[in-house]
């Protein structure tokens, strides 16, 4: 498959879901609005996912840089990240992103945007501090990769539609105690175990669908990574020590685990099964890129 057609497909998918998602959201409202017998809920649903939507595409990469606690950097603050990432743009044929540092003491790194007009890398402190120059090409390599393959505007889409599952989950619950007076009370009982197991699946929804989104596309920014630096080593070295890293992230949020170079962790050691992550293991990543060696 060549890059045109990489770029299209993961613009089509944005699309789809962001369509998706619209839908969705529209007939949740319109059932509330049926149940309730007020065409107004359905109005406001309609009007809330669109919001979302726009939000999602013209805000998403504001919202994530936010939630990392990046700042953006000049030349003079981080001379050999901008050189490094300019080097590697040019090669890439992309312009220059801009430059962010989040004082995460974690090693980790991310891109979003929504295309490589509008787009931004974010490196946590920890990564400057564990990585020598080779291993932080590696990462800034895989990181432009998934701007140019515009892997970036699904994974901001994603991060922002995905954290709103659970928020619609509580709404929905809260709704079950209020409304209006057309439908019996008996009902109620129902709904309020419909609406538990949906607050219940939220989270596994949201992990499902950064999951559809993310592993292929970690595979295929390693490969494109190689390609920009002709040097595999750098990538495979880094991602072992970035795997490895035992310090948390002190900016965690579940709806950004897709982002990362590698999978984020919590403050508190929770360790999430390689069945519910975002990211290939390790050693798939590692053998795949020794494969290009």
């Amino acid at each position: 498959m060549s890059a045109y057609s990489v770029q299209n497909k993961n613009q089509r998918n944005t699309w789809i879901l962001i369509l998706l998602f619209v839908g969705l959201v529209s007939a949740l409202f319109y059932f509330f609005g049926w149940y309730y017998n007020s065409p107004l809920i359905a109005v406001i649903g309609l009007m809330f996912s669109l919001g979302q939507a726009f939000t999602a595409y013209y805000f998403g990469d504001s919202i994530a840089l936010t939630v990392a606690g990046a700042k953006q950097v000049d030349e003079k603050e981080a001379s050999q990240l901008h050189i490094l990432i300019e080097n590697l743009t040019k090669v890439a044929g992309i312009p220059k992103p801009k430059v962010f540092v989040s004082p995460d003491e974690s090693a980790n790194a991310f891109a979003c945007g929504r295309d490589p007009e509008h787009d931004s890398i974010c490196v946590n402190l920890g990564l400057l501090k564990l990585l020598n120059k080779s291993e932080l090409e590696g990462v800034l390599a895989h990181e432009i990769s998934h701007i140019k393959n515009r892997d970036i505007l699904i994974m901001t889409v994603t991060m922002v539609l995905s954290s709103l599952i659970s928020f619609l989950a509580d709404i929905a619950f809260r709704l079950s105690f209020f409304g209006g007076n057309s439908r019996e009370k008996n009902n109620s009982p129902i709904l309020l175990v419909f609406y538990l197991v949906t607050i219940a699946l939220a989270p596994f929804i949201s992990i499902l669908i950064q999951m559809a989104v993310s592993r292929s596309r970690e595979y295929l920014a390693d490969a494109s990574a190689v390609v920009l630096t002709r040097y595999p080593e750098g990538l495979v070295s880094a991602l072992n020590k970035l795997y490895v890293s035992p310090v948390p992230s002190s900016h965690y949020s579940t709806s950004m685990n897709h982002f990362y170079i590698a999978p984020p962790k919590k403050q508190f050691g929770q360790k999430i099964s390689q069945l519910f992550s975002t990211h290939p293991s390790l050693e798939d990543r590692v053998s795949a890129l020794q494969k290009m060696a």
